[in-house]
């Protein structure tokens, strides 16, 4: 997994779009999760569209068939961030400094 698809998913998590009861909007993922931010940091020229399509496609989000209307973090999605975070507890913290350097 791409470390910028990492920073994604650990977003998704911080900003609590987890699960159906969390259906939100890709416009207002793309805001909450500071896409720009995530992609300057990482130097993505993919748009997010096509990173969360590769995540629905690996069952870590889950668009509930809506062709990328909504997305939501999915049960493997919050699986992975939680072992995530019990390997490297610091991961906010270091997400927060890669997206804030200038």
């Amino acid at each position: 997994m791409e470390p910028y698809e990492v920073a994604v998913l650990l977003q998704m998590y911080n900003e609590g779009v987890i699960g159906k009861s969390a259906y939100t909007s890709i416009q207002k993922i793309r805001s909450k999760i500071r896409w720009q931010q995530i992609a300057s940091a990482y130097r993505i020229k993919d748009s997010f569209d096509s990173v969360a399509r590769r995540l629905v496609k690996r069952k870590f989000l889950s668009d509930d068939g809506k062709s990328l209307q909504v997305l939501y973090l999915d049960k493997l999605g919050v699986d992975f961030v939680m072992g995530y975070l019990e390997q490297y507890p610091n991961a906010f913290r270091d997400l927060e400094e890669i997206m804030n350097k200038k």
